[in-house]
């Protein structure tokens, strides 16, 4: 191995340099961690933060991790080393260097920088040969990961590979690679924060941990020498032959992942990017205006609630020390007799001047937040906000019926179409409809606040779908509305946002691979922690096949939702449905349909779910039992996935099968909307534990918070999963208690 002072650093795409590794790595599994060929060289001056949108094939999987010096992946550290090998606490390599556990180390390919790196776990040492493997968390340059992060020096990304498809957060120490020693260069530093990084923003800089916080180098010597910060971990799931990259995450560090003292709490990042990032204001472990008495024990999270309010009472900071004057007053009388035997009284008053120092308790004069001024409702509702929800390009509003059936409280829906609009007043008469298309939205300057709790965006999948084979008149708009994510995330900033896309996004890697990753960077960008996946919405009560991309993303430092199980039970089959229609009140408009010149043969089985998609013209699944027409509406919508009682605006037969076509099914919706709830339930309690750590709030207002929430979860009905029917809400159900209404739906 070159020394580092001849080496030269470039970043290869090839295997070229492992050749001579054959032999050492014989009887080895490799797995795929190199990145795909459309990656240009790591350039010598390297401080491009730019977005490109290169349109190459990319990656054949979408979404899999590529090929590097690997050679086995999801070794806990608890495991136990190779075959034939023992643990050994440290090395030194035959250039000198000396590795020990928890250095970190740069992985060469040959005399080539690799773009690769690994924080020591374990050292292993062969037996009879002396061969030497590692173990560790395996972390790769932020600029090879895809194209899913956006370009920044220094910035790396954690990685792990074959993950179970069960675990939402695995652990970094529950999946490290071995390398062999052979591929160690140089040592170097490698911090892991939750900071969330500071080079995008231009002026709106802070203290991020990184190589510019320290001193000023040039590019090449911060690439050689400057410190490494790790803020992201990819996950790779196990998945199915044939299928790998259909389901993955992109997840920022949690502050207990990160190294001592470059972690803030992860509410603090939740605060920041609601109340604050705008602003241009930095990150702080503490609201603006707390002041930290570090002579209490605030900061000691583990210390029980009454212990910490108690030793704030006590503590000597929290009293006021000051010296009062008090006069005492005493009355002295003198009893004399004269010559003759007479008494004579005389009496005289004397006072007298004392001082004593007293301790009084401080009052409390600090801000509860910040400079604007919040109050403490405001601060209540930091704990325990309304489930305010924004649909975009909302369609019939599958997805918005199935969030508020779990309690999503729908304040915004927009979509571009008239039909869908006027079908969206009449399902949801609480909500403000807006009629427009995307870039109106960004650019309408109304003054108005648009910031929600919850966003669902399902961008239009025809452009991307398998059968889109010519270009159409839409695909420029449809693909500048898939890539404007980052756009939608600064204008509402929700906790959560919830994304459906047609699986071809992945299944079709070739066409659509420079969207999919442009979309997911578009979501890394704000910081937002990504995690997608091909789901089946039969699984999910739905009565007709519909395979979707789901993603879910979550702000800075708030939790991520995992995806719903499966139900339990046997799957809704088409003739339940039609036994269903058959028992209700059809509206006139929901009752055309196509007839057909002759019955349709062979009739697909309709004792199980629909094998075929419903699609925005029926599809080809759109056939009566009978054999001599198409489905009338209402019986589409429902195979679609629409609970019965869903009511649609009159439109004509082409403008319904569209609107139905689009849909997301409600099913599917709700159960990914209970583990959001879930995960927002969780993102308070830990808000509602950092603002007790700062001395803003009282204990007593976190258990009134809680039982709060209790209440409302007991009142909406909503977030427990439940099937069967219900009767239809009606008007003076809407608002709060409409969730009651709605749930059993499902």
């Amino acid at each position: 191995m070159a020394s580092s002072s001849s080496r030269k650093r470039r970043y290869s795409s090839s295997n070229d340099g492992q050749t001579g590794m054959d032999e050492l790595l014989r009887g080895i599994p490799l797995i795929d961690l190199t990145e795909s060929d459309d990656e240009e060289p790591f350039p010598e001056d390297f401080d491009d933060l730019s977005d490109d949108d290169d349109e190459d094939a990319g990656e054949p999987n979408a979404g899999a991790l590529p090929r590097g010096q690997a050679t086995g992946t999801g070794r806990t550290i608890t495991a136990a080393p190779l075959p034939g090998y023992r643990f050994v606490a440290s090395i030194t390599t035959d250039m000198g260097t000396e590795v020990t556990i928890d250095a970190n180390v740069e992985l060469m390919e040959g005399d080539v920088a690799s773009g690769d790196f690994l924080r020591v776990k374990r050292i292993m040492q062969h037996r009879q040969s002396g061969n030497v493997m590692l173990r560790g968390i395996l972390f790769r340059r932020a600029f090879l990961m895809d194209r899913m992060l956006k370009k920044a020096q220094n910035e790396i990304c954690a990685i792990l590979v074959d993950v179970d498809p069960g675990v939402a957060d695995p652990a970094l120490d529950e999946h490290l690679a071995d390398v062999p020693v052979e591929c160690v260069g140089l040592l170097r530093e490698i911090l892991l924060t939750n900071i969330p990084f500071a080079g995008y923003y231009g002026s709106k800089k802070w203290s991020d941990r990184s190589f510019r916080d320290r001193y000023a180098m040039s590019a090449k010597t911060a690439n050689d020498e400057g410190v490494l910060c790790c803020r992201w971990k990819r996950v790779q799931y196990v998945e199915l032959a044939g299928k790998i990259g259909h389901s993955g995450a992109l997840l920022t560090l949690r502050q207990p992942e990160t190294d001592v003292g470059v972690g803030i709490p992860d509410a603090a990042l939740v605060y920041w990017w609601r109340f604050r990032e705008a602003q241009g204001k930095g990150p702080s472990a503490f609201p603006d205006g707390t002041v930290l008495d570090l002579t209490s024990d605030r900061a000691s999270i583990a210390t029980p609630l009454k212990s910490r309010k108690k030793a704030r009472q006590d503590s000597p900071a929290a009293h006021v020390t000051k010296t009062v004057e008090k006069t005492t007053v005493q009355n002295e009388e003198t009893i004399s007799t004269d010559a003759h035997g007479n008494r004579t009284v005389s009496r005289m008053v004397r006072s007298e001047s004392v001082y004593e120092t007293q301790s009084t308790p401080k009052r409390d004069t600090r801000r509860r937040l910040d400079d604007r001024g919040i109050s403490d409702a405001d601060l209540r509702a930091l704990m325990s906000e309304p489930r305010t929800h924004f649909d975009f390009l909302a369609g019939g509003g599958g997805a918005t019926t199935g969030a508020e059936s779990k309690g999503s409280v729908i304040t915004l829906l927009l979509d571009k179409s008239i039909d869908a609009c006027n079908t969206l007043r009449v399902a949801f008469p609480g909500a403000r409809i807006l009629n427009m298309v995307l870039g109106d939205f960004f650019h309408n300057d109304d003054g108005r606040s648009y910031q929600v709790v919850t966003a669902h965006i399902s961008f239009p999948c025809k452009t991307y779908s398998g059968s889109h084979t010519t270009p159409g008149q839409e695909d420029e708009m449809n693909e500048d509305a898939a890539c404007s994510v980052e756009d939608i995330s600064r204008k509402t900033r929700p906790k959560v946002a919830t994304f459906e896309q047609t699986n071809a996004m992945v299944v079709y890697h070739r066409k659509n691979f420079h969207v999919w990753r442009r979309m997911i960077r578009d979501i890394t960008s704000a910081s937002y922690s990504v995690r997608w996946r091909v789901m089946d919405a039969t699984e999910h009560h739905s009565p007709s096949k519909r395979d979707r991309l789901i993603i879910l993303a979550a702000c800075p430092g708030h939790p991520l939702p995992p995806f719903p199980p499966s139900r339990a039970g046997p799957k809704r089959t088409v003739n339940e449905v039609l036994a269903q229609v058959a028992l209700m009140r059809v509206e006139e408009h929901m009752k055309v349909h196509s007839k057909f010149k002759q019955a349709k043969t062979p009739l697909p089985d309709y004792d199980i779910p629909l094998p075929y998609t419903i699609t925005c013209d029926g599809g080809d699944g759109d056939i009566h039992p009978c054999g001599w027409r198409s489905f009338i509406m209402q019986e589409l919508a429902m195979l679609a996935g629409f609970p019965w009682w869903r009511k649609f605006a009159v439109a004509c037969m082409t403008r319904l099968r569209v609107i139905i076509g689009n849909a997301v099914p409600a099913g599917l919706a709700a159960d990914i909307y209970e583990m959001v709830h879930r995960s927002i339930d969780l993102g308070e309690e830990e808000m509602a534990q950092w603002l007790l750590d700062a001395g803003l709030v009282g204990e007593e207002d976190v258990i009134a918070i809680r039982e709060k929430q209790k209440e409302a979860q007991g009142r909406g009905g909503g977030r427990g999963s439940s099937q069967g029917g219900s009767a239809p809400p009606t008007a003076s159900c809407r608002g709060e208690t409409q969730a009651k209404a709605t749930a059993s739906a499902y």
